[in-house]
């Protein structure tokens, strides 16, 4: 199979590109990828999109594009629109003029964080933030031009080729450095390599819809910061604090745990997130 991967040069796509390894993946984003050839593409705009797709005729889009940068998206609100909104429903429209399945990567950030158990695909979203609302519309604009599509809820994503919180903390415990994190943001961490499984696994299914893809489970960022203290045996100050001492230019959902039991139940095998984390971290200390 053909698959047309956006947002090549992000963390998600590097294990996505291995993990459909059987398969031709054709990378696009809005520079080159390594060494790999690129289709450099704009995605908020309709007329590359559309030729990209009419030019590479796959039989699977996977958008792994994203502005990703929340403080950022609260600067530049325009620019998150475009790409997380405008982007995805470019995307859709092109591929529903092709007939071509889409699986589109959201985030936990559509949630506002007040709930008090992890949320299903039935819980009504309400970001509070400009990434939150740019990625719901993103979802909606997907949902309302596309009906082959899946929608996949992410959250708390790490992977071997991007620093992220699990490679900067290992780092700190290596280092001996003192380490504060908050013990009040609790969410679902998730290692690329698992959650391009996931997608691996949810598009066999042919069940099309939206779906939270994360491993099971939940922690506050303290609490996984201690985990990884355990599992890489590396010792060190780890201090909680709150995340409103933090000073943050967009708020984040203090509660974003996912419940991924609908998705479980049709792709066998994904991993809690202490067993994601305990895998990445033996890959990772074979690359320090």
């Amino acid at each position: 199979m053909r698959i047309l991967l956006f947002g090549a040069g992000g963390m998600l796509a590097h294990d996505i590109i291995k993990v459909f390894d059987r398969d031709e993946v054709v990378v696009s984003d809005l520079k080159a990828v390594g060494d790999k050839p690129t289709f450099i593409t704009d995605i908020t705009n309709f007329g590359e999109v559309k030729e990209l797709m009419h030019k590479v005729r796959p039989g699977l889009v996977i958008n792994a594009s994203a502005f990703t940068d929340v403080d950022a998206c609260e600067d530049d609100v325009d620019l998150a629109y475009s790409v997380n909104a405008k982007g995805p429903e470019n995307i859709a429209m092109a591929c529903k003029e092709y007939r071509i399945k889409l699986i589109h990567i959201s985030t936990d950030y559509v949630f506002d964080g007040g709930a008090k158990e992890p949320y299903k695909e039935s819980d009504l979203p309400s970001p509070s933030g400009m990434y939150g609302k740019s990625k719901l519309a993103g979802e909606i604009f997907v949902a309302k031009n596309l009906k082959e599509r899946y929608i996949l809820r992410t959250a708390l994503l790490y992977g071997i080729n991007r620093d992220n919180f699990v490679s900067k903390i290992y780092a700190k415990l290596k280092n001996n450095e003192p380490i504060t994190v908050p013990d009040d943001m609790i969410g679902s961490p998730t290692w690329t390599v698992e959650l391009a499984k996931m997608i691996k696994g949810v598009y066999r299914t042919h069940k099309f819809g939206t779906y939270h893809a994360v491993n099971t489970g939940y922690c506050s960022r303290y609490e996984w910061a201690q985990k990884i203290s355990e599992l890489s045996g590396l010792k060190g100050e780890i201090t909680p604090i709150k995340s409103d001492t933090l000073k943050t230019k967009a708020k984040r959902p203090l509660f974003s745990a996912l419940d991924n039991s609908k998705l479980r139940a049709i792709v066998p095998g994904i991993l809690s997130w202490e067993d994601a984390l305990s895998g990445f971290i033996s890959e990772l200390k074979t690359k320090k």
